[in-house]
């Protein structure tokens, strides 16, 4: 029951106007307008009102009330805020289902594991001749695959170099992504884009730029894709998170980029690598290797025999892919890609033709009689594939010896028994199969001794008979790319095969992976059953894998579907109780409590309307 009382709160009346009032205001009535009741509302207007409640409370426990009061407010005060923090709680809880967009906050964490991972996923290989973007469908699955990633189409591909976007400004950066990002988004179904992560990584051609030049290119291409297109990227107050950033915008290492890659040869070679950590997880079946040659690198990468199962007693298999990938043999080789090793001999031929006074000079890795001016010297091409190799192995030896990383590989790595080759070494081989009158021998298992064969062929051309007969012959030879092709030649042999730069063979210092001449272990693929057999469908394995790798782990959020929702509600239950027991203790005390009540006198908080102090007493 509440009852009105006036003796507590008159004393604040006294404090407001300096004098006594023992009479109620009635409704309609006013305080005598004297000197000091004007000098008392000035300072009513300006002062803090902390000083009000202060007042209060002092005024308040000049009463054995007042310290009732006040322990009657904080259990008040609790349990409105335990009931606010658990119906929070329980709201969020209630937003984070499966598959809904919701539930994908915090990029940081990715949020992409077990039943909460995204529908779809789009992986961007940021190379050193272009941008191509993969969009993938997560398919989850109730058994072993654990899931499996269906591409939607075909890759979408830009075709300006991300490093080539060093130092200009945003518009330039938009324009050149962002067309191919909303044509790759497009083929995600409208509903589900606003869900959908986008991870945009670059290689080889961007780890050759300054640590100052790639922050700020990142920083540039974050800017646009966040502001620019619907991916989900976590963003917090309306700006992408540091954390974030790194994660979807970033430089992959040479041998992260050789990792993915074997991955995803293997799990479209029909080897199970979803199930990598899972309970019930198998030793990992006899896998294939990879070979990838790119514009700006070359990477070798496969799983010795002897590393299938740990080497100590149990002999068990890897807990994650984080252990995988320390079993797994990989070798990445900067600088070692087509484009970056031909403009360096290009160079080289250019300076020593002016070292001689010449502004004319003949190179053998050129098409018959094509010619090309790099740096004032015009380089005529004389189509000698074997003078090409040469030279192409010189200057392989030569990076070796500067970078102090041997090519030979080892035995049992060579020995796994079948490699899947792609990029480079594909492209070269399709266009000698389409190109030659009678095809490539063997292809697409041809030996190395046939593509050497193929390739001095093709170089012995002359370039206005290649040029009119192989221009948009091959898909992936633009008109751009053709004249390369014979140097394309040489280099694939030169990396693949064994052999050495003076004579002498070297299991140290030899040129090449070490690959047999006349041996068929290697195949040359695009896609593998409809599938591009590239490394950016390893990169969204190991996003969404349930055993994940180093900083791509799931993180004690990433099974909010399954395990938070009973989480929140326990937690809400605990604080509801526990600020009911405060309250049931307090009120055990069977309290009598008169609390202070402040409200506005006539005329409100307006100018002149002051305040009036009332008391009413509880009962509990």
């Amino acid at each position: 029951m509440i009852k009105r009382t006036s003796s507590t709160g008159d004393s604040l009346n006294q404090l407001n106007t300096g004098r006594g009032r023992d009479r109620d205001d009635a409704p309609g009535s006013f305080d005598v307008e004297t000197p000091e009741h004007k000098r008392a509302q000035r300072t009513r207007s300006t002062a803090s009102p902390f000083a009000w409640t202060r007042a209060m409370l002092t005024t308040a426990a000049s009463s054995g009330a007042g310290r009732d009061a006040r322990y009657l407010a904080i259990v008040v005060c609790g349990l409105l805020l335990g009931a606010v923090f658990a119906a929070r709680l329980v709201f969020a809880s209630a937003l984070a289902r499966p598959w809904s967009a919701s539930s994908y906050v915090d990029a940081s964490a990715d949020a992409m594991c077990g039943s909460d991972a995204p529908r779809h996923v789009v992986i961007v290989d940021a190379g050193s001749t272009g941008c191509r973007a993969h969009t993938f469908e997560i398919v989850p699955g109730a058994a072993k695959p654990r899931f499996q990633l269906r591409a939607i189409g075909k890759k979408v591909k830009g075709h300006t170099p991300l490093a080539s976007l060093a130092g200009v400004g945003d518009d330039a950066v938009a324009d050149a992504i962002v067309p191919m990002l909303e044509r790759a988004l497009a083929k995600v179904p409208a509903d589900e884009r606003d869900a959908t992560p986008l991870y945009l990584w670059a290689t080889a051609g961007v780890r050759v730029l300054s640590d100052e030049e790639q922050s700020a290119l990142w920083a540039s291409v974050a800017r646009v894709v966040s502001r620019r297109t619907r991916f989900r990227l976590g963003l917090d107050g309306g700006g992408l998170r540091v954390e974030n950033e790194r994660s979807h915008f970033r430089t992959i290492d040479g041998e992260e980029e050789g990792f993915f890659a074997w991955l995803a040869a293997n799990q479209l070679s029909g080897r199970d690598m979803t199930s990598v950590g899972a309970p019930d997880a198998e030793a990992v079946p006899q896998t294939v290797g990879a070979l990838d040659v790119g514009g700006g690198s070359a990477q070798i990468v496969a799983l010795p025999t002897s590393k299938i199962l740990s080497p100590d007693e149990r002999g068990r298999p890897p807990a994650d892919l984080l252990e995988l990938k320390r079993r797994v043999y990989v070798r990445s080789y900067l600088g070692y890609g087509a484009n970056h090793v031909e403009k360096r001999m290009w160079a080289a031929a250019s300076k020593a033709a002016k070292a001689r006074g010449e502004s004319k000079a003949t190179i053998p890795c050129a098409f018959l009689g094509r010619t090309e001016s790099v740096d004032g010297v015009t380089l005529t091409g004389s189509g000698d594939f074997d003078a090409c190799e040469r030279e192409v192995r010189a200057e392989l030896g030569a990076l070796q010896t500067r970078d102090g990383s041997p090519m030979r590989a080892p035995a049992d790595v060579i020995g796994v028994g079948r490699f899947l080759a792609m990029s480079l070494p594909y492209h070269l081989t399709h266009f000698l199969h389409v190109a030659l009158p009678d095809g490539l021998e063997g292809f697409p298992r041809p030996t190395l001794s046939s593509i050497k064969e193929g390739a001095r062929r093709a170089c012995a051309t002359k370039w206005e008979d290649a040029l009119a007969g192989w221009d948009g012959v091959d898909a992936n030879t633009a008109t751009d790319r053709l004249p390369g092709r014979c140097f394309d030649g040489a280099l694939v042999t030169a990396l693949l095969e064994g052999g050495d730069t003076a004579g002498e063979a070297s299991p140290e210092g030899g040129v090449g992976f070490g690959f047999s001449p006349n041996a068929d272990e290697i195949e040359y693929v695009e896609d593998v059953n409809g599938n591009d057999v590239e490394w950016t469908m390893g990169a969204a394995m190991c996003l969404i894998h349930p055993a994940r790798m180093g900083s791509l782990r799931c993180d004690a959020g990433g099974m909010r579907g399954a395990r938070n929702d009973g989480a929140t509600k326990a937690v809400a239950v605990v604080v509801l109780l526990c600020a009911f027991a405060v309250f049931a203790a307090v009120k055990g005390r069977g309290l009598d409590l008169k609390i202070p009540m402040v409200v506005p006198k006539n005329g409100g908080f307006r100018k002149g309307g002051g305040m009036r102090a009332r008391s009413a007493s509880f009962s509990v």
